[in-house]
């Protein structure tokens, strides 16, 4: 009799029932097709939400917890985990057991610190600051508390209010696009006549607007060598230094006046610190290959008042 191709399919369901069901206490997993009942399937589990550390840094483990769980889960190393609560091999936890978790990001007060100025100097949210921390109204910090810093970053607390009496923020144009007919220069270089100027020499890969699988993009895309000279694009007081959003790999804030944010990201070297008031042209990083880029290249924004610019509206 030629086989049928019901023989081909029954081995195949037999292959996915693995459940750790055992004939006589044997250990031996029961995969006959004239057992009594179904074995269950076993669903591989979803990936691990990330939860906030609690503001004293100290969880209870839960039942089926390893340490690579909860360093998941927390989102830190988990030779962190081994070295903040001193577990030897074979590096076990047990359930209701009591672990140390150090946030990888923290700021620890000084005498002129508070809720704001650190959600400026961070790049993140004073609610989600207070909360990550258990602070209540009037939100009063302690010098030398150590704060746990919110994993995500809220650029919006950076935009500064048009100050209407500031002769510096009379000088930023206003954003006016330019015709869709305008020649585009696909290949730019660190200068210009207005306000701002283009940071690096090199060509626009990507334009400002749609891009691929419906993204948008913010900014625009400058391919240049590994290395060069990144400068910045108007004079402005250095916001934000960091490596926390994967995908712009270490990005750099500047924020000027007329609430008006630059962003420069895919950085190699990084020559300024936060808090450093920078000119025109002035050299603040180099371009690099970091975060989510094949190439060299320079992502660059201009934001005002949250809303991303196209950078040929202000650059001529």
């Amino acid at each position: 009799m030629a086989p049928t191709r019901a023989h081909f399919l029954q081995p195949l369901m037999v292959l996915v029932v693995l459940a750790p069901l055992t004939l006589g206490g044997c250990g031996v997993p029961n995969l006959s097709l004239t057992r009594d009942t179904p074995a269950p399937l076993i669903v591989a589990p979803l990936r691990q939400p990330v939860e906030a550390v609690p503001p004293d840094g100290m969880v209870t483990v839960r039942e089926g917890d390893t340490i690579f769980a909860l360093a998941a889960r927390y989102g830190v190393p988990p030779t962190s985990i081994v070295t903040d609560n001193q577990i030897g091999p074979p590096y076990t936890v047990f359930a209701g057991q009591q672990l140390r978790i150090t946030p990888q990001r923290t700021h620890v007060v000084g005498p002129e610190d508070t809720i704001y100025s650190i959600s400026q100097r961070y790049a993140v949210s004073q609610y989600q600051l207070a909360e990550a921390n258990g602070l209540d109204v009037p939100f009063e910090l302690i010098v030398g508390q150590r704060l746990i810093l919110p994993a995500s970053l809220d650029f919006s607390v950076l935009d500064a209010a048009p100050d209407a009496t500031s002769t510096a923020a009379a000088t930023i144009p206003k954003v006016v696009q330019k015709p869709a007919n305008a020649p585009r220069k696909r290949f730019v270089a660190p200068s210009g006549s207005g306000a701002f100027r283009w940071p690096v020499e090199g060509e626009i890969i990507t334009e400002f607007g749609p891009a691929a699988r419906g993204v948008h993009n913010d900014g625009v895309n400058i391919a240049a060598n590994e290395g060069a000279v990144v400068r910045a694009s108007a004079r402005g007081t250095v916001a934000f230094v960091g490596r926390e959003i994967k995908s712009f790999g270490t990005l750099v804030l500047v924020k000027h006046e007329g609430g008006i944010i630059t962003a420069y990201a895919h950085l190699g070297d990084v020559m300024v610190r936060e808090g450093d008031v920078i000119d025109a042209g002035q050299q603040i990083a180099t371009v690099g290959l970091t975060g989510k880029v094949d190439t060299p290249q320079l992502h660059f924004e201009i934001r005002k008042s949250r809303e991303p610019v196209d950078p040929r509206a202000l650059i001529a």
